[in-house]
């Protein structure tokens, strides 16, 4: 048993630890597609804004007296404008703070058609000067294909491009977590200083502990916690019990000869640190064995055990009871250090064994013998003496109890123990109570 308990346990504990590291992994991996979906997306949107610019370079590139400025938009979607000379299709985008500078740009160059940032509108200008002014106007959302955008709705995402006037350098960042989604950013520099493109892709951050499988994990953690606590209260239990049979009687259910030793001793020990009195109690069953003999061991039993029940109830909560041996019980009693308070006791406990039948119609009556700390002994062997002397006078002599006597008594009258040759019920060496 106690090994299917130890394998209850050692399973309990694997499942809840895969269970666990199964749940983190399951997580990591949500993570990794996410971020990698994400990245995906910025890549796919860094490829449609740079196919865009280039194709607005060219178009600009080889416009020539006469191009139509509708011809220059007419492969961008709706938002782009364009200028050839003084035909444009919508503003005149000469007059643009932006244009002068590219302009210059481009004639430096011979006229190679240069990209620049228009920060008063917010738009990319691609200007060429050549034989002609030729300049196309892309909002951000025209870099935009539609394949990117299709492809960016099949990973869950979202992109958006805008413009920066400082120059930056080409760069990534992320993923990373911005109010609650994934986000990758990644920055184009435009040539000649002229501002910098920023292309980010968003993601819903919508993983969990578990992504889907929440339902699943929290079963298995709750299955694997429940496993754990019922082997570990098993556990409790089997020590609870060991405990027990270790410290406690088992026909009686009195604290055992070993157990009520220690707590005698420890009782001693209080006492003399605190001055205070102990009383030991030895009580023998009167007739116990004719009992046995009579009616059979089985009766004999009964009546030790309702004797135990009685004697229970003859003490304070705090008194120790203890089965000494064979019919033998002893009890401990703190704080008695006198010998009215010992005689109280001794009536009480000889009125509660004796007073009605003990099993069917047997009734028992018993002898008992009591010893005080510190005036008959300093150790519970010296104690267990003294009441045995006692106890035995008590049985010689026909009365319930006896309390010892301490040599130079002005009025001993009773059995000493030092002149006792009666059956020797000593529990061993004397403890030492340094």
């Amino acid at each position: 048993m106690r090994l299917v308990r130890i394998g209850a346990l050692v399973g309990s504990v694997v499942l809840l630890v895969a269970t666990t590291v199964s749940a983190f992994n399951a997580r990591a991996a949500l993570r990794n597609d996410q971020d990698a979906g994400v990245t995906a997306a910025v890549l796919i949107a860094d490829q449609s804004v740079d196919a865009a610019i280039r194709r607005a370079l060219a178009l600009v590139d080889a416009a020539v007296p006469g191009t139509e400025p509708t011809a220059l938009v007419r492969s961008f979607p709706a938002g782009a404008d364009a200028c050839v000379d003084s035909r444009c299709t919508g503003a005149d985008l000469l007059a643009l703070p932006s244009f002068g500078p590219a302009a210059a740009t481009s004639a430096g160059a011979g006229g190679t058609a240069t990209a620049v940032v228009d920060a008063a509108t917010d738009t990319l200008l691609v200007v060429a000067r050549n034989d002609i002014n030729a300049v196309l106007q892309l909002p951000p959302e025209s870099l935009l294909d539609v394949f990117a955008t299709s492809a960016a709705a099949d990973f869950g995402a979202s992109m958006t491009v805008s413009f920066a006037t400082t120059r930056m350098a080409t760069s990534r960042a992320g993923p990373e977590n911005i109010d609650g989604e994934r986000v990758v950013t990644d920055t184009i520099a435009l040539p000649d200083d002229a501002g910098t493109v920023v292309v980010s892709a968003r993601l819903p951050d919508e993983v969990g502990f578990t992504g889907d499988n929440l339902a699943l994990y929290v079963v298995l953690l709750a299955l694997g916690t429940l496993l754990m606590g019922l082997a570990a209260w098993t556990f409790l239990l089997e020590r609870r019990s060991l405990e027990r049979r270790a410290t406690t009687d088992d026909l009686t259910g009195l604290v055992n000869r070993r157990e009520f030793e220690r707590l005698a001793d420890e009782s001693l020990l209080a006492a003399d640190r605190f001055s205070t009195g102990v009383c030991v109690m030895l009580i023998d069953l009167n007739g116990f064995k004719q009992i046995n003999d009579t009616l059979g061991h089985e009766v004999g039993d009964r009546v030790l055990q309702s004797a135990a029940h009685r004697l229970r109830d003859a003490v304070r909560d705090t008194d120790a009871v203890g089965r000494w041996g064979g019919d033998e019980f002893v009890i401990l009693l703190p704080g008695l250090q006198d010998g009215t308070a010992v005689r109280n006791s001794a009536e009480r406990i000889g009125r509660q064994l004796g007073g009605t039948p003990i099993v069917d119609d047997v009734r028992v009556t018993a002898a008992i013998g009591a010893a005080l700390f510190p005036r008959h002994g300093d150790t519970l062997d010296a104690l267990v003496r003294a009441a045995d002397v006692a106890m035995y006078e008590a049985k010689s002599t026909g009365v319930t109890h006896r309390l010892a006597s301490a040599a130079g008594d002005p009025d001993a009258h009773h059995v000493l123990a030092t002149d006792y040759r009666g059956p020797d019920r000593r529990r061993g060496p004397t403890l030492d109570r340094t």
